[in-house]
């Protein structure tokens, strides 16, 4: 896939975790999330972003999707994790972000977009244009880690790496009931579901025994060794 964006500032290269999801921007909020795990990892262009609320269901013995009972395939199908390339506009203390989203595990219609500022030199925090929320995310990598990416044939982001930070993504077979990404997810059938569910993204940390899947969208992923060659 050609993309013809400008890289984006040097500071926001590497890898974030958010610490901070609120409702609305400013106290008292309504509304406060520190639990849910989300990792962002922001290359030159490309970003990669997963999020795991805490409250999921058992994935005690499940193996794979076909194991999964509805309500574990609804959860799935219904996480927030997506990929594609970042636009960042205006001047440090106004700056405009957009995060355009070529794979997304739960797609809708709204554009991703929000007001970027330090709060200090390793918090970043993102405001909603209109205030309806904020969140603060905490760098975990820098921009001084190298950086790899592989696409498929196709365009789609399948890793990338910051230094000991990876994302390691696996697409949705094609299908002609691609529409079935805006149904409501009560709606499908439960093999609708599983194929909502089959994008899968896995964070990876590296140590001295190579990759290991640190978060999943697919939870009994979680462990396992990975490298980039295996996504060929």
């Amino acid at each position: 896939m050609s993309v013809s964006l400008p890289s984006i500032p040097r500071e926001f290269l590497g890898g974030w975790q958010r610490t901070l999801y609120a409702e609305p921007a400013t106290p008292p909020y309504q509304q406060a999330d520190t639990t849910t795990q989300v990792v962002w990892l922001q290359g030159e262009q490309w970003h990669a972003d997963l999020r795991l609320p805490a409250n999921g269901p058992d994935f005690s013995g499940i193996t794979c999707l076909e194991g999964c009972d509805r309500r574990q395939l609804e959860w799935l199908a219904g996480l927030t994790a997506f990929a594609g390339v970042t636009q960042i506009e205006g001047e440090r203390r106004s700056l405009l972000c957009t995060w355009h989203r070529f794979q997304n595990l739960c797609p809708g219609l709204e554009k991703d977009v929000g007001l970027l500022q330090w709060i200090n030199g390793t918090t970043l925090e993102e405001r909603h244009p209109h205030d309806h929320y904020v969140e603060h995310w905490q760098q975990i990598s820098t921009e001084a880690a190298e950086e790899e990416i592989r696409c498929d044939e196709q365009g789609h982001l399948r890793w990338l790496q910051l230094g000991n930070h990876a994302m390691a993504i696996t697409p949705r077979a094609v299908t002609a009931s691609s529409a079935a990404l805006f149904e409501p997810l009560s709606d499908l059938t439960d093999d609708a579901l599983r194929w909502r569910a089959s994008l899968c993204f896995n964070y990876l940390q590296r140590d001295q025994d190579g990759w290991q899947v640190v978060l999943s969208t697919q939870p009994w992923r979680v462990g396992e060794r990975l490298s980039a060659s295996t996504l060929n």
